[in-house]
């Protein structure tokens, strides 16, 4: 197994990025993105299914990217025929599941290598095999899990 970069930092990297929210929206442009009105996005804020960050009273209420794709699953949900109650679940639901996928790639993100010539992403050892670890490979523009030895 060839190594093609090393991004030994990158873990640490990923996960100060996917636990901050600097890039925020203003409602105007939050409705913009994701076609909701002002006046929803206001109504929902107020009965708690969304949030935005407001440091100071009176201050514009801003929206984490979060909170961005909260709002476009909501109108998706409420586009398929549910009622705003089984909306807001559905989408809450959704980030509980992308939140374990994003804390799943974050903590097993080793470096990016290169399997028999395809790209690879080395997921780190196996527990009940140390000197052994997982690569996830693209092979044919389809995802496959190896069991390699370590170069460790």
């Amino acid at each position: 197994m060839k190594g093609v970069t090393s991004m030994s930092s990158l873990p640490e990297e990923l996960r100060g990025l996917f636990g901050k929210h600097k890039l925020q929206l203003g409602i105007g442009d939050l409705a913009k993105v994701t076609g909701v009105s002002q006046s929803k996005i206001r109504y929902w804020e107020q009965k708690g299914y969304i949030q935005s960050t407001q440091n100071d009273e009176g201050q514009n209420h801003k929206y984490s990217l979060m909170m961005l794709g909260k709002v476009h699953l909501i109108r998706h949900y409420l586009d398929e025929g549910f009622t705003l109650t089984m909306a807001v679940k559905k989408a809450d639901r959704h980030k509980e599941i992308m939140d374990l996928v994003s804390k799943v790639a974050v903590d097993r993100f080793r470096e990016l290598e290169e399997y028999e010539g395809n790209p690879a992403i080395n997921l780190g050892s196996v527990c009940e095999a140390p000197h052994q670890s997982v690569i996830a490979v693209i092979e044919e523009g389809e995802t496959k899990l190896h069991l390699v030895d370590s170069c460790d």
